[in-house]
């Protein structure tokens, strides 16, 4: 039972027959600006495409816990808007609900008025009524819910549960839950199941406004599932970085007695190669704090969503890039991984050569994947080249690393390839 707004509105005026056009695509762009006018702290993408019936839709993040949500626009005078908050909390759905009646002021858009049925508006009423008072309600009946599935699934001797987290990653981390925040073990969630505001602490943005509180559980989001423990390789990887340095400062100079992360935080400021009194601070109460896991899921393993349906397991430590080619590539200052999917004849300048699949003397045959592949182990190179297959489904896997010792590890990532449709 998540907590999913989904509005529709039209343009003022758009009945009348000579109200200015304007089409779906200027209309959404118009949306996009007004949000990165006025919520540019908040906004970590915008994104103008199509929807799954080819309408044009834009779609923003506005938290790292939170999924997108999504404006389509049917015609240049009806928009909808759909988005799940019960990832992020109470305080992330009075927001977004301000937010978009904000929008539609501006915008001259008028609403549906009414309370949500079952499949539309807001099931929380706050939208259309202004009384924040039953969110907490439905968010807390939602984890509820959420956590009383996962202990069904328990007993049925299944694990390798997550909660809230983004599609695309699964994170091989000890804990009974894994959330935005940190892992959850089986005691949390007996006492949840129990009384669900025993959980709150798993929701990021609980209360409604932007306080020191808000921002430290934003960047303990992006510590927990975002940021790769090494100084960084890609520009993407520094702003990351860097947000995160300036979400933990602003919320300790706003409110220096909440639980901050030094040890994590100290790694951050010297990734990015920061000084001065802030970075003498933290060191200092880094060195204060007691013993025990540090702060990160991508420190371990991570099994990673790959194009047309393929997964492989990679360090959570590299650096992943989508390329135009459909190429899909992950690395580090000392190894690689590159994925091509095979499928319609594309990607042929990636085919290896007759030479090459004459040398594929390595053989794999998993559940779901089989495949061949050749390892070249020598100075200065070290490469496995995989012809993988799943049914009618074909990739090319190749591994790199400058390490003769890591050829165990090329290996595995190779055999660790698998494909969710086939299951």
């Amino acid at each position: 039972m998540s907590v999913k707004l989904s509005l529709a509105g039209r343009r003022r005026g758009s009945e009348h027959l000579f109200s200015p056009p304007e089409g779906p695509i200027p209309w959404l762009q118009r949306m996009s600006q007004w949000f990165q006018a006025h919520h540019a702290e908040l906004l970590e993408s915008a994104e103008l495409g199509t929807g799954p019936l080819g309408a044009p839709t834009l779609r923003l993040r506005l938290h790292p816990a939170a999924g997108e949500v999504a404006l389509v626009a049917t015609s240049g005078a009806h928009v909808s808007v759909s988005a799940e908050t019960s990832a992020a909390g109470p305080g992330y759905h009075v927001f977004l609900c301000d937010a978009l009646r904000a929008l539609g002021d501006a915008l001259d858009i008028v609403w549906a008025g009414g309370r949500a049925s079952a499949k539309a508006g807001d099931p929380t009423g706050y939208f259309h009524t202004g009384d924040a008072g039953p969110v907490d309600v439905h968010m807390l009946a939602s984890l509820q819910e959420a956590v009383g599935q996962v202990l069904r699934m328990r007993l049925r001797g299944e694990s390798g549960f997550a909660l809230s987290m983004r599609f695309g990653h699964t994170f091989e981390y000890p804990g009974a839950l894994l959330t935005p925040l940190g892992p959850r073990d089986a005691r949390w969630l007996l006492d949840v199941f129990e009384d669900p505001r025993r959980g709150m602490d798993v929701f990021p943005w609980w209360t409604p406004g932007i306080d020191a509180r808000t921002r430290l559980d934003r960047a303990r989001c992006r510590l927990w599932t975002d940021v790769v423990w090494r100084p960084p390789l890609l520009e993407e990887e520094r702003r990351r970085l860097r947000d995160v340095a300036r979400l933990l400062e602003q919320a300790w100079r706003e409110d220096p007695s909440l639980p901050y992360p030094w040890r994590e935080w100290q790694e951050v400021l010297g990734y990015l190669g920061v000084g001065g009194t802030l970075a003498e601070e933290v060191h200092q109460r880094a060195s204060q704090v007691p013993g025990g896991p540090p702060i990160g899921y991508r420190r371990g393993e991570v099994q990673v969503a790959l194009p047309a349906g393929w997964e492989i397991r990679i360090p959570g430590s590299l650096a992943e890039a989508h390329l135009q080619d459909g190429t899909w590539v992950a690395r580090d200052h000392r190894r690689s991984v590159r994925f091509v999917p095979l499928e319609d004849g594309g990607a042929a300048s990636f085919m290896p050569t007759f030479m090459e699949r004459r040398a594929m003397d390595l053989e794999h045959r998993g559940a779901r994947v089989s495949g061949r592949a050749s390892l070249r182990v020598g100075p200065g190179e070290c490469r496995l080249t995989a012809l993988c297959s799943s049914g009618k489904r074909r990739a090319l896997c190749v591994v790199s690393f400058d390490d003769p010792d890591e050829q165990d590890w090329a290996l595995g990532t190779w055999r660790s390839l698998d494909h969710a449709a086939a299951a």
